[in-house]
């Protein structure tokens, strides 16, 4: 009888890791050491698929370093395992250094009482280094927060167009199986108060019409848009050409002038890497590594609005090792700017 209870909850204890809604805002920190880095993760999705984004914070020489990165997220039982995916924005005072995190945390608790606790350990993707550079091992502790709480990284998603796709963000449904739970009270109360239905019965020979009524209508669906929609249309001209060597350029913009609400949109080899970003005079600042890149790429910036003094100006600065590079560039609804990046040979 024992045996067989056991086998029971060890075949329903999937079930039960389903139900917990892991989606959701999560702060904490890594622990390696004496030393404490503060930590954010969001878990998007249903009950078959999790992925997210991360947040690290981290201070180097006395300014704070963030970086984002998407992760990819498995449920196991009764724990997830996390792992780092593409870093998709930072604004490190030096090049980044390409470290893949990975995580193996288990959960106590239900709703914003949850935690999330395990450990982590990190490893060096450049081949370059030895085994043990940049490798760490530590713990985590998340705290999951309310859905609608605000954090450095809800910040983030938000300014780069990201948190509205997030599925904890979505508009609630009610579902059918809602609808009719209301349904089926509401009869069982007229019928213990005697009232009578207004409902047809299923023996009435009409037939109820399918036409939704008003209050079960859905609001129309948020319209998408689109970053850099019209790129194929407009004319392109090329500033300049940078010449690089090192594994990884660091990309920062900034508005060229005085901040009157100017959206650029960068693009890469045809892919947009920075979305519909508001050019300020603080900058937005990215990595990529060069190894993705082909000889000769070229890197767009599509003006999406002219904000209130036309047209679009901004300045860019290409970080190459120790090899800096400012280029100011213009656009409008007709034209962008480019500059190609070649690799030295």
């Amino acid at each position: 009888m024992t045996y067989l209870k056991t086998s029971l909850l060890f075949f329903l204890l999937p079930l039960h890791v389903c139900a917990q809604d892991l989606t959701g805002v999560w702060t904490g920190f890594l622990e390696t050491g004496n030393q404490k880095v503060p930590y954010e993760l969001v878990i998007s999705g249903g009950k078959k698929s999790l992925s997210g984004y991360s947040m690290i914070v981290f201070s180097f020489d006395g300014v704070e370093n963030i970086g984002v990165k998407t992760m990819e997220i498995k449920v196991k039982r009764g724990s997830i395992e996390i792992t780092d995916g593409d870093l998709i924005y930072d604004n490190y005072n030096t090049p980044p250094r390409h470290v893949k995190l990975y995580a193996n945390l288990a959960w106590v608790g239900r709703d914003t009482t949850m935690t999330l606790a395990g450990t982590f350990a990190t490893r060096s993707l450049d081949m370059r280094t030895s085994i043990h550079e940049n490798s760490f091992k530590g713990i985590v502790h998340l705290q999951k927060r309310n859905s609608v709480s605000k954090t450095k990284l809800t910040d983030k998603l938000s300014e780069m167009d990201l948190l509205n796709e997030l599925s904890f963000t979505q508009p609630v449904k009610k579902s059918e199986k809602q609808n009719v739970t209301t349904e089926v009270k509401a009869n069982e109360q007229m019928k213990s108060t005697g009232t009578k239905s207004n409902e047809p019965s299923f023996n009435d020979k009409k037939v109820q019409s399918g036409k939704p009524s008003e209050k079960n209508i859905e609001p129309p669906k948020p319209r998408v848009i689109i970053p850099a929609a019209d790129i194929a249309n407009r004319n392109t001209a090329v500033l300049q050409t940078v010449s690089f060597r090192s594994d990884s350029l660091r990309l920062t913009l900034y508005d060229n002038g005085e901040v009157d609400g100017d959206t650029v949109t960068v693009v890469l080899n045809g892919q947009p890497i920075i979305s519909r970003a508001g050019l300020t005079a603080k900058g937005i600042t990215m990595s990529i590594n060069t190894s993705d890149l082909r000889d000769s790429s070229e890197l767009v910036m599509y003006a999406e609005n002219l904000g209130r003094i036309p047209p679009n100006t901004g300045l860019l600065i290409v970080q190459d090792g120790v090899d800096r590079y400012q280029i100011r560039f213009t656009g409008d609804l007709q034209n962008n700017s480019a500059v190609i990046l070649r690799r030295k040979r």
